[in-house]
């Protein structure tokens, strides 16, 4: 995201007549409200985090940070825009 070209078919973006569409994606991990036991006060919560450290274990920074939370910003063209907004539009925007 340079805010001078578009990120999906390079067009300039800084002409006067231009107008420049920002896109931000964010994915974060959803967690549900905590709800606290008697159980779950009574846990041991060192060995749950040794647990949780044990899992990272592997991962680079990067991949345990996708775990958690990414976002992608992209500039775009209003041409580029409107089949971006088509493709979100469409049944099959999310299929693999």
């Amino acid at each position: 995201m340079n805010h001078s070209t578009c990120d999906v078919c390079g067009r300039e973006l800084l002409t006067p007549r231009e107008v420049r569409y920002e896109v931000r994606i964010e994915i974060k991990a959803a967690y549900d409200p905590l709800a606290l036991s008697d159980e779950d006060l009574q846990k041991d919560y060192r060995a749950e985090i040794a647990k949780v450290l044990r899992q990272l274990e592997g991962l680079s920074a990067e991949e345990a940070q996708d775990e958690v939370y990414r976002v992608f910003d992209f500039d775009l063209c209003l041409p580029c825009q409107r089949r971006y907004i088509r493709k979100l539009s469409s049944k099959d925007s999310l299929s693999w």
